[in-house]
């Protein structure tokens, strides 16, 4: 579902505090004319309940804390972002809130390749598997296929599941048909799930985008379409290893309410995904076939982090045919002139000073309680993030061209929107149930006014595209001239 009930506003994490980034037009936040963007949360209440201290908390918990049932109210107590020295209290009453930035969206980027040529190479981000979201998946690849595209790259670096049906339907647009996942349950019964729909919605060259963030329904996408030979998969050493399935269990069937009116529920581990060629998600996640250093890969992520984890085993695998669009060959000769990029890239210099940084916090166990000293580390962070915005703000990217690209312009037939860089657009917590902590490296990330980040990994993921499709293209045409030379 892409709504939820809640007071519609967008949080980040920003040293210790829960901070107001952005309210959702129309929202309860919104017309409160309360609550405004830089506001820090200390505390939240239920009604008239007692108020929970929320500094320092993590970030998903406070999210917890403020959504609710529709029609109950929420107390706040908030630092002004305008007046820093004092509090307030505001109770606002939750709605239902649309979640449009959830809705899978697309970019259209002209990037100069090696060969000096402009490629036009799409962009589809998918956030999360909601009801329908294969079907608008295919209704952007009609619209940029229109637009003559080289590549196309599926990002699904934040994506944190969801709907297993339309996982299964959306890897369905890249194959003709055949089995998708494993899943094994208790009794050791294996099901395969198969794409049956034999219409191929794009059959170009795809690169796959994950990180320590994709999880379970997106590493089966990714592990599918992997395991098929369809699809380059890009991104973190592995993804999140999400490879189980829950149900939740009413203890009221087993206990009488005049001992315990609410007994409450319990998450039970069901069943289990597998790959088609037999190994499985959990714990290890999906390993892709191009690694690129990123922060998260430092930090407490994921499934083989988490203390009696179920671990990592093998079935059968389950017949299936190859498309064969990816060699190993290829893998390591596009690894090697992307690590050649990396090493000239400014915007991954500075991903290895972040990397760095992590890693002396990780080592250094201690904290300072001196105020002073905290408070200079501060502004030497604050510092360092406007030296990097400046330098950026100095480049010159040339020949490069970026257009947005929504539903409605598609529904509509109306032109892209062009922008003026290639940055990522940080997650909406609203929709944020997993993973987003206080140590999460988002805390790293340098944003401009327009609330978008330097975004080097897909940057650079789309360099890999333009290299991977002329690959594919001179073996295509290898392979038509020894057929046109045997007839």
């Amino acid at each position: 579902s892409l709504s939820l009930s809640g007071i519609g506003a967008t949080l980040e994490w920003d040293d210790g505090y829960t901070k107001i980034k952005s309210l959702v037009p129309g929202g309860p936040a919104d017309l409160s004319k309360q609550l405004k963007p830089g506001d820090k949360i200390v505390s939240v209440a239920q009604g008239s309940g007692e108020p929970v201290d929320v500094v320092e908390m993590r970030l998903n918990k406070v999210v917890e804390l403020i959504r609710g049932k529709r029609g109950t109210e929420v107390r706040l107590t908030v630092i002004p972002a305008k007046a820093p020295d004092t509090k307030k209290v505001i109770t606002i009453t939750r709605d239902e809130i649309k979640l449009q930035e959830q809705y899978a969206k697309a970019r259209v980027v002209e990037q100069v390749g090696a060969d000096g040529k402009t490629h036009r190479l799409g962009v589809i981000t998918l956030p999360q598997f909601y009801d329908d979201c294969s079907a608008h998946v295919e209704k952007l690849i009609g619209r940029l296929k229109k637009e003559n595209i080289d590549g196309l790259v599926l990002d699904l670096r934040k994506n944190g599941g969801g709907i297993l049906d339309e996982a299964i339907s959306l890897t369905g647009l890249f194959i003709k048909k055949g089995p998708v996942v494993q899943v094994k349950d208790s009794r050791k019964q294996i099901q395969v799930m198969k794409d049956d729909n034999s219409k191929i919605a794009y059959d170009g060259p795809l690169v796959v985008m994950t990180s320590r963030l994709s999880a379970s329904a997106s590493e089966i996408v990714a592990a599918a379409l992997q395991d098929y030979g369809r699809a380059l998969v890009i991104g973190d050493q592995a993804t999140h290893g999400k490879g189980t399935v829950q149900t939740v269990l009413g203890l009221d069937s087993f206990i009488r309410k005049d001992d315990v009116p609410n007994p409450g529920k319990l998450k039970l581990t069901v069943s289990k995904f597998y790959r088609v060629e037999g190994g499985t998600t959990q714990r290890e996640g999906v390993t892709p076939d191009i690694v690129l250093p990123s922060v998260y890969d430092y930090l407490e992520l994921g499934e083989s982090s988490i203390e009696n984890a179920l671990p990592a085993d093998r079935i059968n695998p389950v017949s299936h045919e190859r498309v064969g669009k990816v060699t190993s060959a290829w893998e390591q000769e596009l690894q090697s002139k992307s690590r050649e990029r990396i090493k000239e890239d400014r915007d991954f210099e500075y991903l290895f000073e972040d990397i760095a940084q992590v890693k002396k916090q990780q080592a250094d166990k201690t904290v300072s309680l001196n105020e002073q000293k905290r408070l200079a580390e501060k502004e030497e962070q604050k510092a360092k993030m406007e030296a990097r915005k400046k330098e950026r703000a100095a480049r010159k990217v040339e020949g490069e061209k970026v257009f947005e690209l929504t539903l409605e312009m598609v529904d509509k037939n109306g032109a892209m929107q062009q922008v003026a860089a290639l940055n990522a657009k940080q997650d909406d917590n609203l929709a944020a149930t997993k993973v987003e902590t206080p140590d999460d490296p988002s805390a790293l990330e340098e944003e401009d006014e327009s609330g978008n980040a330097p975004d080097p990994h897909l940057n650079e993921g789309l360099h890999i595209l333009s290299d991977y499709a002329a690959l594919l293209a001179s073996s295509e045409r290898r392979l038509a001239d020894t057929a046109a030379a045997t007839k």
